[in-house]
């Protein structure tokens, strides 16, 4: 390419030499100024034809061409120090890291560190990266569906719930599976407590003790108790409780996801109201608190005899 150009250029400058001096030095200049632009234009269509791109982009091309992943990671990672990179740069740039950090894998790039590196790189138009965040979640999804199994299982309803809502997070969870798994967690909490039930001899003296202190709740209908469980669920005229079902001992109280912080600041309502369930059906009454949509149990409200009164436990919630 340089090469035709200084032929051009020397063609240029040939009848200028035969002319006269005046003449022969503006041709002359003249002719400089032409070369000088020529070799410009020609070294500007030399670097769009080859692609020319930040030198360490480019190193990392041919390092996954090789499949050398580490070392197409290592000059990603040196490129995106450059001060200045183009759009197409920018992309290539995410998309290389994204890749390489997919192919690496654990330990060295954890799942979590993967998809978040892999996110943000489909951010960019035209990214390649978007298939591989959707690899990456099944990946996680499908093992957290074997945690839900192992933990529930191992009758660690913590461990189970959590897990549940982790899955709950990924695209394409199936929800059919979350019922399951809610009303097996439900399943194994009423038998825990039914089998613990049985043998507290302090069972009923704690029951009395509760029902003395709501003397007109046992008066009350099913509607008017569902009535008087929504206005104790209000604070500052917001009611925190979307639903209430009443089956047997048992008070059920349906939660927005929204509404968790509020309920979290104000468990002190939720210990009354189950109180007063104790009291209207002068047994061991629960309160089950659990989120829309899900099923899943927020807290549980039971008796607690030692102190006579009601306590909740905390579920595992989501974040």
């Amino acid at each position: 390419m340089i090469e035709s150009v200084e032929l051009r250029a020397a063609i240029v400058n040939e009848p200028f030499v035969r002319t006269g001096a005046h003449r022969g030095r503006d041709c002359y200049a003249l002719a400089r100024t032409v070369h000088a632009l020529t070799v410009t234009i020609a070294v500007l269509f030399a670097l769009v034809v080859s692609g020319c791109v930040n030198a360490e982009i480019y190193a990392g091309r041919a390092d996954l061409a090789r499949g050398d992943y580490a070392a197409a990671h290592e000059k990603f990672a040196a490129a995106a120090k450059a001060g200045k990179l183009s759009s197409s740069e920018r992309r290539e740039l995410a998309d290389g890291l994204c890749l390489t950090e997919f192919k690496l894998g654990p330990p060295e790039y954890p799942r979590a560190e993967q998809r978040q590196t892999c996110v943000a790189a489909s951010a960019h138009p035209g990214s390649s990266s978007a298939p591989i965040v959707a690899s990456i979640d099944a990946a996680e999804r499908d093992d957290t569906e074997v945690a839900v199994r192992h933990a529930l299982a191992s009758d660690d309803l913590a461990e189970a719930e959590d897990a549940v809502i982790r899955y709950q997070t990924f695209p394409g969870a199936d929800q059919g599976a979350i019922g399951g798994w809610s009303k097996q967690i439900w399943a194994k909490l009423d038998g825990d407590e039914k089998r613990g039930k049985n043998h507290d001899r302090h069972l009923q003296p704690a029951i009395s003790a509760i029902s003395q202190r709501y003397p007109k709740i046992r008066a009350m209908n099913e509607t008017e108790f569902k009535q008087w469980v929504m206005t104790n669920a209000t604070v500052s005229d917001t009611p925190l409780v979307d639903r209430v079902d009443l089956r047997g001992h048992t008070l059920d109280l349906h939660v927005a996801s929204r509404n968790l912080p509020d309920i979290a600041f104000n468990l002190d309502h939720f210990i009354r109201i189950n109180d007063a369930m104790v009291a209207r059906c002068r047994c061991a009454g629960r309160t089950n608190i659990a989120e829309d949509g899900s099923g899943l149990p927020v807290y549980l409200v039971r008796i607690d005899t030692d102190t006579r009164n009601s306590a909740a436990l905390v579920m595992p919630q989501p974040h």
